[in-house]
Formats: structure tokens, C-alpha cells, sequence
């Protein structure tokens, strides 16, 4: 099943990346929260995927081009963990935007995803995965 897992997120982000928002979210059950880094001015958390994709929706209001770029996937059963930066440019501009690393933790129940948290690194990450 783990495995399923980390390939249906991998699809998830090749939808993301193609722009096609309500695909990266197959499999990401309908009541689902996500919760962003505190330095975002859009605080959350989000819920269900019209939270989600109002969202997203921010961030290609601002910058065009935007790409998940994933570094690294760690399969830890029901949490996945996916350290990643995103990629772009600031509508109106040439110039390449690139975030600085962060890490996501999706946790699923079942085959869906019920929650997705970011957080600042891939160390908060599985100590949050690793918290009784």
C-alpha cells in the first residue's frame, strides 16, 4: 500500500505542475486540512479541497510558471514526507523565484490523504511523524 502511496503523491505533483489543480488532488479525501508555514501571509488552515485550491489559487496569483520541485520523499507507512521548494516567476517578471526548502507531511487514512502539513524542514517533519 506505501508504495501505491508515494506513487500516487508523485502524480499529484505532475498534475500540480501541469496546472491541473483538481487532478493533483485525487485521492485527497473531501475533508481534508491543510495547514501552511506560519510565515505565509495566508495563514489557515485550510479545509477540504476548495480550501486547498483557493490556496494554490494564491500563489498563481502572484507568480506564474510555479513548479513543486520535489528533493526528497521518505515513505514512513501512513505519513509521507516530501521535502521540496517551489519554483517560478513573479508575474510581470523575468526573473526566476525559488523558495526555500520545506517539507510537507501527508498523512493518510486509509487511501486517502486527511491531513497535509508544512512545516520548515524535513527534521520538523518526522519529529512531527514521530509524536505519540
Amino acid at each position: 500500500m506505501s508504495h501505491e502511496r508515494v506513487e500516487q503523491l508523485r502524480a499529484g505533483y505532475v498534475a500540480f505542475n501541469r496546472g491541473e489543480f483538481d487532478v493533483g488532488l485525487e485521492g485527497v479525501a473531501d475533508d481534508v486540512t491543510w495547514e501552511v508555514l506560519e510565515v505565509f501571509p495566508e495563514k489557515g488552515p485550510y479545509h477540504g479541497k476548495e480550501g486547498i485550491l483557493r490556496f494554490w489559487d494564491s500563489w498563481t496569483e502572484t507568480f506564474s510558471d510555479i513548479r513543486a520541485e520535489i528533493e526528497e520523499i521518505v515513505d514512513l507507512e501512513d505519513h509521507i514526507v516530501v521535502v521540496m521548494h517551489m519554483t517560478g516567476r513573479v508575474h510581470g517578471s523575468d526573473a526566476p523565484m525559488r523558495s526555500p526548502t520545506f517539507a510537507q507531511v501527508w498523512t493518510f487514512e486509509g487511501d486517502q490523504v486527511s491531513r497535509i502539513r508544512m512545516v520548515a524542514d524535513r527534521d520538523e517533519a518526522l519529529a512531527l511523524v514521530r509524536e505519540p
